[in-house]
């Protein structure tokens, strides 16, 4: 029986391939995976249905790609919880998230995502397909990391990340020094928002506020 984890290894480069608009075929593969073993696991993942394999170009079946997106959004979903939660870099973090999409089951990813906020990208900026808990307007869990628009006043946080892809708001925040890592009070949330972080004070559009992530870290 061919090894599931090096198929999905597979499985998750050839989805980074097509999200890069990039050509997924045996040459790709086997530089990426060596010949020899590439040969074999193409045939396994022709055989149950996950590929197909015409000349040397592979495209994804239906069941293939979404066994390949649960891969891909279990891959960054871990990657945010070690970056945000753990704060964890380096080898470590890569290892672990590569670790983690091959033993945790779904119930757990859905879980871990609620907490999480339902993030939208991973902490390279790279979409993280949605999942059920997504798309349901339950929440069951109250999230760790949540919009600082929605953070009552007197809360302290810390940055985690800012997902927006306006450069201008890009701009302003790090011109104004609101990256991840800061942490800050919200002084006032009406008429405007009023942010403190050291001796500084500053006011953030609503519209901004909401794509900046944090956490709690003092009530």
């Amino acid at each position: 029986m061919a090894d599931e984890i090096q198929i999905e290894e597979m499985l998750e480069y050839i989805w980074i391939l097509d999200e890069n608009n990039d050509k997924a075929d045996s040459t790709r593969m086997n530089d990426k995976f060596g010949k020899e073993p590439t040969d074999g696991y193409l045939k396994a993942m022709v055989e149950q249905k996950l590929i197909n394999l015409r000349d040397s170009n592979i495209t994804f079946t239906e069941s293939g790609k979404e066994r390949a997106k649960l891969i891909i959004r279990r891959h960054r979903i871990a990657e945010r919880l070690l970056n945000d939660v753990l704060e964890m870099r380096g080898d470590e973090f890569e290892r672990g998230a590569c670790q983690f999409e091959h033993f945790v089951n779904e119930e757990i990813i859905a879980s871990i995502c609620t907490l999480l906020g339902h993030p939208s990208v991973c902490p390279h900026g790279n979409k993280i397909p949605q999942g059920e808990c997504c798309l349901s307007a339950k929440k069951n869990l109250e999230p760790v990391i949540s919009p600082l628009s929605i953070i009552k006043a007197g809360k302290t946080v810390k940055v985690v990340y800012i997902s927006t892809k306006s450069h201008a708001s890009l701009d302003r925040l790090s011109g104004i020094g609101v990256i991840p890592g800061l942490e800050l009070t919200i002084h006032q949330k009406f008429p405007s928002m009023i942010l403190q972080y050291g001796e500084t004070q500053l006011a953030l559009d609503n519209d901004i506020a909401k794509n900046v992530f944090v956490r709690i870290i003092q009530s």
